[in-house]
C-alpha cells in the first residue's frame, strides 16, 4: 500500500495587512500576522480555533480553507 501524498502548501498573503494564509489538510487555515509574529487558527467560515490571533479575513479564510478540503476529499477538485 503506498503512503499518501501530502497536500501541497497552498498558500495567500493578504495584499492589504499582509497577513500569511496557509491551508491545513483538514480544511483549517494557519495565519500569522508577519508584523507581531502572532498566528491563529481558523476553520473555513472565519471561526477562531486557537492562537494569540483571533482576527482575520473572513472571505479569504473561505476560499483558501474550501480548497484545501476540496484537495483533501478523494475526487475534489486539483
Amino acid at each position: 500500500m503506498a503512503a499518501e501524498e501530502p497536500m501541497p502548501e497552498k498558500k495567500l498573503i493578504d495584499p492589504i495587512n499582509r497577513y500569511v494564509y496557509i491551508a491545513r489538510a483538514d480544511g483549517r487555515v494557519d495565519v500569522t500576522d508577519p508584523d507581531t509574529g502572532k498566528t491563529g487558527i481558523f476553520d473555513d467560515k472565519g471561526v477562531w480555533h486557537s492562537g494569540e490571533l483571533t482576527y482575520a479575513n473572513r472571505q479569504l479564510l473561505g476560499w483558501i480553507g474550501r480548497l484545501a478540503v476540496r484537495r483533501a476529499t478523494p475526487g475534489g477538485d486539483s
